[in-house]
């Protein structure tokens, strides 16, 4: 069986028969050392959301790319993110949020954390966008103090855990439009390959979603970023091997833990046969190559 069968029988026999387990939020805020985001992305993570920084996942490409621009990078992130949460603590982040609010698509997923010694402010940003969003969602607004942290993060964790319940979807409504796609179904490829080298799995994808007529042009920079996010999150490791001039992909005790806890709330039928019949593929195509 060619790698590309294997791929398409991974996606539409397992993958596309599992419910989505992850909750991505863009988090937005400082970028100073002592800034709040990075308070708040520490306790969000503890609570398994999957949080996402434009700057950790798109930077190597910033700098390769002089053409390319922060915000086009944080508008592919919004569209994959369930929330859109701007701690407005600097310059940088007070723009994302002018930005944001005027847009329709990401204006519904928006939740804005003001500090509160500037909430009486008769600011722009008060009286424009903040304002703008409490008429139309007033829960969508949280006030905080600067310095207390840790309830910003549990007041926004006990939100966005309401929202969680919400929002779960089968798979198969995933769009590879989104990062959170590729985040979601490579570790799946990875568990039953135990290794994958990074060149044969972004060019035996990218045949997958040509086939399936959902290969979106931003394909590179979408896979390159949910590898870089897999690995920082520790789902994935990587190791170079000289021989094959490749990186090798394997799942970590985590990520493996993920995946399966994953497939255990499949819906396939046989799902013990289907899976043992994939691994029985591989091992023909590994042997035959």
């Amino acid at each position: 069986m060619e790698l590309l069968n294997i791929y398409e029988k991974i996606y539409k026999d397992v993958f596309c028969k599992t419910f989505s387990r992850f909750f991505f939020v863009f988090l937005c805020g400082g970028a100073d050392k002592n800034n709040i985001r990075n308070r708040v992305r520490t306790y969000l993570e503890k609570e398994r959301f999957q949080v996402l920084y434009p700057e950790d996942l798109f930077m190597d490409m910033l700098n390769r790319d002089k053409n390319s621009d922060l915000l086009k990078y944080e508008n592919l992130l919004a569209d994959s993110a369930d929330v859109v949460c701007i701690i407005c603590e600097s310059m940088g982040s007070a723009v994302e949020l002018g930005a944001f609010v005027q847009s329709e698509k990401f204006e519904q997923k928006l939740i804005v954390c003001m500090n509160q010694k500037y909430a009486r402010d008769k600011s722009f940003i008060m009286m424009g966008p903040v304002k703008h969003l409490e008429k139309k969602n007033k829960e969508a607004v949280i006030r905080y103090k600067d310095t207390e942290p840790e309830k910003l993060g549990a007041a926004l964790s006990k939100k966005m855990t309401i929202l969680r319940r919400f929002a779960q979807k089968g798979n198969k409504m995933q769009s590879f439009e989104n990062i959170a796609a590729y985040i979601s179904f490579i570790p799946v490829i990875v568990y039953f390959f135990k290794d994958v080298k990074r060149k044969e799995l972004h060019k035996t994808l990218k045949e997958l979603l040509l086939k399936n007529k959902e290969l979106p042009a931003t394909y590179n920079k979408l896979f390159n970023a949910s590898l870089k996010y897999m690995v920082r999150s520790g789902s994935l490791t990587t190791r170079f091997d000289e021989n094959e001039n490749d990186e090798i992909l394997s799942l970590s005790k985590a990520g493996y833990m993920e995946v399966n806890d994953l497939l255990k709330l499949s819906y396939a039928a046989n799902r013990t046969v289907l899976h043992d019949k994939i691994r029985c593929d591989i091992l023909r195509e590994q042997l035959n190559n």
